[in-house]
């Protein structure tokens, strides 16, 4: 038995993205034209190559932030722990075994408003200060209680295969659920 889900930044913030883009080049073309211009005719001045390498690093910027963007975070939850990949933050699998939990918590909860924003989130602040969340849509969090101190968190939305999981792999385990979440 398995829960498994995969979870990604909402892609309209690709168009936020291409509109930054768009705005920060036309400036910086339409202040540096003739330097530009010299530079590719071959008459380059040191602020043709400057603006040059300028543009460079705004389009490499802005594809990594995409990469980042467009990548996916995924979750697994098996009778080896918890497990979760979040290129280009998590490169390998991070596994928590379920002895290292404490208890879970559930609680409907947002990204914006209760982690300060979408992807991984450390140290977010309000009511969650010491959670590492991986937050990308509203709904229903687990947010699991570990030994060391530190609580992360992953969003639930296939609550009856979450509450077998956690029945079969870790029965002991304290659940407080106080809005009835779970369903038991």
């Amino acid at each position: 038995m398995e829960y498994r889900d995969q979870f990604r930044i909402p892609p309209a913030f690709l168009i936020v993205m291409g509109i930054s883009l768009t705005t920060t080049l036309t400036i910086i073309i339409s202040v540096g034209w003739t330097d530009l211009a010299a530079f590719f005719t071959g008459r380059p001045t040191e602020e043709g190559a400057t603006l040059f390498y300028v543009l460079l690093g705004v389009i490499a910027l802005e594809v990594g932030v995409a990469a980042m963007t467009t990548s996916w975070c995924r979750l697994v939850m098996n009778a080896l722990g918890i497990g979760v990949i979040y290129r280009p933050f998590v490169w390998a699998w991070k596994w928590r075994t379920w002895n290292e939990v404490q208890g879970v918590t559930l609680a409907k909860l947002s990204p914006l408003g209760d982690f300060g924003g979408w992807g991984l989130r450390i140290n977010s602040f309000g009511s969650h200060k010491k959670v590492h969340a991986y937050a990308f849509d509203e709904g229903t969090y687990a947010l699991f209680a570990l030994n060391t101190g530190r609580t992360i968190a992953f969003q639930i939305r296939d609550m009856a295969s979450f509450r077998d999981i956690l029945t079969q792999y870790a029965p002991e385990l304290p659940v407080d659920d106080p809005k009835n979440l779970l369903g038991r």
